[in-house]
């Protein structure tokens, strides 16, 4: 397609426009909603002691020196008491921890043990939380580390006593790799902009994430409710979850009226995967968590109760969907030949990624080399939440749940992929037929028309005004002798010289090859063929 039509040009491209437009407003809402969230916090009153803070915290074979440095930090902090809960299979560290914890006479913590055989965490998070004895229960993942002013920014929170939840800011503690850079700047984006956003424009968001969330007492243990049970036993087609506990337990609270904070200030860190396989199994497990819960919410009702949040959800509903027709529009044009705006649509990307993400790089500048690997994630992503959708029914845990306790054959693997790759497929095909349908409607398809030399039209018309007034006789297998020539004259019509020449419209423009008989002029020679005797 010429780039000396860009108007023509640029149609093909439309719905790349719409959505970006759709996406930098979005995004732009979200930026202003977070920095609108100021939390009124008062200073917690001088003399008055601190609430209790339980550390509940499901072991399940955990690094022993990344538990230990998890352990210091929250001591550090100055928790009430830490509620172990280690899975009966892990004797050593269970054997361990009795030796450096419990029975260690110099720590100011209690340390309480309880070895379990029920299998999957949130069995682990119910035992523990109905043992814990604290004002304040901290669902806290065992390789989480604090900075030391994690309670005493969190506590004051709670003086309102609306709030029935809180979180703080995560970081990754080792971003050595592609994998965990880029979970890293997932969660910097996460605590730096989607999770103020909601607070700023509402009261509650979606997750309080399990690494360390803080609970009141009273939300997670409310008489009027059974939590513990609707945590322990969640269905989703039938299926039963064995993931996605944190999810499951902001929701609950929330529906139940409480509201939520953020923390500004400090932040928990948490070791990363490593590898881009664990990386992406991990995403696709909260993913279809994330798919579940969204979809109870909206269909149960509560979240349109928090207008900000229900248009949160509306818009991640969308966002994969939206999010691939840019490939799909990158994949057309490099079909079309468009390798130059397949370029631009590229360096777009970068640069739109790069924007959005700018305070990252700010802080660590050197990190810049991985922008290409997140714009590349964005759309990964995208497809990986389609494919979940498609699978909502598979429930795994990448290291809780094991292979003797899960035993999935490979007919079960086989469905589970057929429905993924279908609902991957159908979405290609859809996203695919609506971007060429859009180029039909818009006339993107249409060819543009040659330009002509104003010399070579004026030649074209004297072609044609020829041919008008001379045109060809039927001079094959026609005697000539019988074949007359009347030339028009002023005042003729075409119904007085068809009368006059003895013949009939259709044969008179039929053998002197012209289109419309209305349309004869002064001068103009008609063919027509002689009467007999004349």
């Amino acid at each position: 397609m010429p780039w000396s039509d860009p108007f023509h040009f640029f149609l093909l491209y439309v719905p790349l426009g719409l959505i970006g437009l759709w996406r930098w407003s979005f995004w732009l809402v979200r930026r202003i909603g977070a920095a609108s969230y100021r939390p009124k916090v008062k200073p917690w009153p001088e003399g008055e002691k601190f609430l209790k803070v339980s550390v509940v915290t499901p072991v399940y074979n955990e690094d022993p020196d990344v538990f230990d440095e998890a352990v210091r930090s929250w001591q550090r902090n100055g928790v009430h008491e830490i509620v172990a809960v280690i899975d009966k299979s892990n004797i050593k560290h269970i054997m361990r921890c009795q030796r450096e914890y419990v029975d260690d006479p110099t720590s100011a913590t209690k340390f309480r043990l309880i070895v379990t055989p029920k299998p999957g965490k949130r069995a682990a998070l119910c035992d523990g939380i109905e043992l814990a004895t604290g004002e304040l229960i901290a669902l806290v993942d065992s390789d989480t580390i604090w900075d030391d002013d994690v309670l005493s920014k969190t506590i004051p929170h709670f003086q309102n006593p609306r709030i029935g939840a809180a979180t703080l800011a995560q970081r990754i503690s080792n971003p050595d790799t592609v994998a965990n850079v880029l979970f890293d700047m997932l969660l910097w984006t996460r605590y730096k902009e989607e999770v103020p956003f909601l607070l700023g424009m509402g009261r509650v968001f979606n997750t309080v994430s399990g690494r360390t969330a803080f609970y009141r007492r009273e939300a997670l243990l409310d008489p009027n409710t059974d939590n513990m049970h609707d945590l322990r036993h969640e269905f989703f087609f039938g299926a039963r979850a064995i993931s996605g506990d944190d999810k499951r337990l902001s929701h609950l609270v929330i529906r139940q009226g409480w509201e939520t904070a953020y923390v500004r200030g400090p932040v928990v860190y948490t070791p990363g995967l490593g590898s881009m396989k664990a990386f992406f199994k991990q995403r696709l497990r909260w993913t279809r968590n994330s798919w579940r819960a969204d979809l109870r919410a909206v269909a149960q009702g509560w979240v349109w109760a928090h207008p900000a949040l229900a248009l949160f959800m509306i818009d991640r509903f969308a966002l994969p969907f939206l999010m691939l027709i840019g490939p799909v529009v990158f994949t057309i044009s490099l079909l079309d030949g468009q390798y130059t705006f397949a370029g631009i649509l590229m360096t777009w990307w970068l640069t739109s990624r790069f924007v959005r993400v700018f305070g990252y790089f700010r802080l660590h500048p050197s990190r810049i080399r991985y922008l290409p690997a997140y714009t590349f994630y964005s759309y990964v992503n995208s497809a990986l939440k389609i494919y979940a959708l498609g699978t909502l029914r598979e429930n795994s845990w990448a290291t809780r749940w094991s292979q003797k306790r899960e035993a999935k054959t490979r007919s079960r693997k086989s469905v589970t992929l057929f429905e993924g790759v279908t609902m991957l497929v159908i979405s290609g095909f859809i996203l695919m037929h609506i971007a060429l349908s859009f180029r039909s409607q818009v006339g993107a398809d249409v060819q543009a028309q040659p330009t002509y030399s104003r010399a070579a039209l004026q030649e074209d018309i004297k072609k044609f005004k020829g041919d008008q007034a001379k045109p060809p006789g039927p001079t094959q297998m026609v005697d000539q002798s019988e074949i007359g020539t009347y030339v028009v004259k002023a005042g003729d019509t075409p119904q007085s010289v068809v009368v006059k020449l003895g013949t009939d419209r259709n044969t008179l423009k039929r053998i002197n090859n012209i289109r419309d008989l209305d349309r004869i002029s002064v001068g103009q020679e008609l063919h027509y063929f002689k009467k007999v005797g004349s």
